[in-house]
């Protein structure tokens, strides 16, 4: 039983949220939004396949194949709409990346 008592503070410290991975969130959500929006040449709010391969190209990035992009493309546009909304790149940042299958 004493070693349980022991045991508490670590279990109430674990339990409490961690106001630096909150921050970390916030730079992460602001990081995205920033190049959601240096990617967003038509400034429509939404990100298309050819605007994310202008982007891409733009910025540098290589070795992302069309195979790569598309399944990007399908676990992110989640109302199939052709393109990625700001609120669906939003989300995207607590979700894993997507694998090869």
């Amino acid at each position: 039983m004493k070693y349980l008592l022991l045991l508490l503070p670590l279990a109430v410290s674990c339990a409490r949220t961690d106001p630096q991975s909150e921050v970390a969130h916030n730079r992460k959500v602001m990081a995205l939004q920033e190049k959601f929006d240096r990617f967003d040449y038509n400034a429509d709010g939404r990100l298309t396949r050819a605007e994310i391969e202008q982007g891409l190209k733009e910025s540098g990035v290589g070795g992302v194949t069309d195979e790569e992009l598309d399944e990007a493309m399908r676990a992110y546009d989640v109302n199939d709409d052709g393109a990625i909304s700001r609120w669906e790149s939003q989300r995207a940042i607590n979700m894993p990346l997507p694998e090869n299958q």
